[in-house]
């Protein structure tokens, strides 16, 4: 054996040296190794889009837990989160879905596989973005080189930001174009180039109201995004992930519904005091989005093993009017900073609804949630909504010069969010009881509220609070978002009328809020120019916002 692999080197050796070697290099191309060249464009996009889903997926659900969305368990902000709790982000995007795009990009535009490549530029653009919203300033132009540079430097976000406008223009101009093909799967609401357009354009919109403390030239980019009339403003453009039905190989379904509809049943996770309280309890009127949001497993009231706090008081930095523990009515979550420990509550606990996991529609049966009980997980990622276009419209017409009816905007912000929450069960095949659908009236009343509130504010903040305070409702599925606009905007407030802010953490002194993370422990421990932040106080470039956050 030794000697046969010593006379093909030797045969090997002989025919290099007479000139033939670049025609038997031909011969050594694995065929279970393609190159780059033939790389299939469509299984590349298809990887984008599942690791893209990912990262929004777990971006979102931190921006939920820190606005009190979902639970943050704190107890502090300072060791509610160490470096590595962010590995996982850091690689989906920078291996998962940059490194994939960057290498499917170019090979889309050589075959004029043109929507592929548009879709991968709007998608690139979004993560570069998100990674500075959650990071600041972060890793750019050097990353992903390979041995060309393994330890790459960070860059300012003012200039990813920037660069990632240049993306958005460059795949508008790669959807204008005519394709060879179009991809054999879009896992996306979007089907077509001209709703993907209307995505890259809303995502300029987004950019230009996270920096507009920061550029006092957004109000007439706005102007020139809605004067165009190419961006996201009906249910049909929404810029939405598809999940699916299958249990396994793939799991396909909504995480969120992964997390609350098992076959043994119980709830992982829980749902934040202050989000119950705010959607449930803090009006005089019913919110109509309620049941499609959270599904209630149980009616009874809390025993003390349960619910060890619904049997204490309220910590006493407290205000009176803030939501504390049990609320009633079979509502159940969980204070933000709580990280007492597990009761044995997972087959109490309120748990996501139909909207937008798939779940349950709260028909006041309050039972167990089980494997395959509603949508069975066929939900969406909300990255972007209709609705969330009217919201940001009205505060850009509130606060940067943009001219609007900013009213208007709100009234059709919380009009399209009611709307196309109520449709919801219909569209993933799940059951709402007719006794419990809100009517006509039921919906009209409350939008009439919350347009009294608008009406009753006397100055611009006062009405930026009301427009906030529904945004953040509305943004049910999309933490990330949400996160933003706190500190962009150092709302919404835990009540319009007493100005507490929303919940406190049940420790008195939690520390300087998180305006950034931390860099990742994969990044800093294994990059020799990496350094770690001073501490989470840190602000990414657009966050000049002087308010203090809770």
């Amino acid at each position: 054996m030794i000697k046969s692999i010593k006379y093909i080197f030797f045969v090997a050796a002989l025919v290099c040296g007479i000139g033939s070697c670049k025609k038997f290099d031909t011969l050594l191309d694995n065929p279970n190794s393609p190159t780059p060249q033939s790389a299939d464009v469509d299984l590349y996009l298809n990887t984008v889009q599942l690791n893209f889903a990912s990262f929004f997926d777990q971006t979102q659900d931190f921006g939920a837990q820190l606005t009190r969305m979902t639970v943050f368990f704190g107890p502090t902000y300072q060791n509610g989160y160490s470096p590595n709790s962010f590995d996982g982000i850091w690689s989906t995007a920078y291996t998962g879905v940059l490194k994939n795009v960057n290498a499917m990009i170019p090979l889309a535009q050589q075959q004029q596989k043109f929507f592929h490549a548009g879709i991968g530029e709007v998608l690139k653009a979004y993560t570069l973005m998100t990674l500075v919203d959650m990071f600041g300033d972060v890793p750019y132009t050097e990353a992903n080189l390979g041995n060309e540079n393994l330890n790459p430097k960070v860059e300012s976000g003012k200039n990813i930001y920037a660069a990632a406008l240049t993306l958005l223009d460059a795949a508008i101009a790669d959807l204008g174009k005519t394709p060879a093909t179009t991809p054999s799967a879009i896992l996306f609401n979007n089907q077509s180039r001209s709703s993907w357009i209307k995505i890259a354009n809303t995502l300029k919109l987004r950019a230009y109201m996270n920096t507009r403390l920061v550029d006092n030239t957004v109000g007439a980019k706005i102007k020139a995004l809605v004067d165009a009339g190419s961006i996201i403003t009906s249910d049909a453009d929404e810029f939405t992930f598809k999940y699916g039905t299958q249990q396994s190989t793939p799991n396909s379904r909504h995480p969120r519904y992964n997390d609350n509809y098992v076959a043994s049943g119980g709830a992982g996770g829980y749902i934040a005091v202050q989000y119950l309280y705010s959607m449930v309890f803090e009006k005089s009127v019913a919110d109509p989005r309620r049941r499609y949001y959270f599904y209630r497993q149980t009616s009874s009231v809390p025993s003390q093993q349960q619910m060890p706090c619904a049997y204490q008081n309220a910590p006493a930095h407290f205000p009176a009017e803030m939501p504390f523990c049990y609320l009633g009515s079979g509502y159940w979550g969980r204070d933000h900073g709580d990280n007492s420990g597990i009761p044995p509550d997972g087959t109490l606990r309120t748990v996501w609804g139909v909207y937008p996991a798939a779940g349950k529609f709260d028909c006041n049966d309050f039972t167990q949630t089980g494997l395959n009980d509603g949508g069975r997980g066929a939900g969406i990622a909300p990255i972007w909504m209709s609705f969330f276009t009217e919201f940001e419209l009205a505060e850009a017409a509130l606060t940067t010069g943009y001219t609007d009816d900013a009213r208007t905007r709100f009234q059709n912000g919380v009009t399209k969010s009611i709307k196309r929450v109520m449709a919801f069960p219909g569209q993933v095949g799940a059951t709402a009881c007719t006794a419990s659908v809100p009517t006509d009236a039921t919906v009209t009343k409350y939008i009439d509220y919350v347009m009294a509130q608008y009406d009753a504010a006397t100055t611009t903040d006062a009405r930026l609070d009301v427009v906030m305070k529904e945004y953040y409702l509305a943004l049910w599925g999309n933490g990330l978002e949400s996160y933003n606009m706190y500190r962009r905007t150092g709302k919404p407030k835990a009540s319009i009328n007493d100005g507490t802010g929303l919940q406190f953490t049940v420790l008195p002194n939690p520390g300087a809020y998180i305006r950034s993370f931390l860099y990742p422990s994969t990044y800093v421990n294994l990059n020799t120019n990496a350094s770690q932040k001073a501490n989470w106080a840190t602000k990414v470039f657009w966050d000049v916002n002087a308010d203090p956050l809770q």
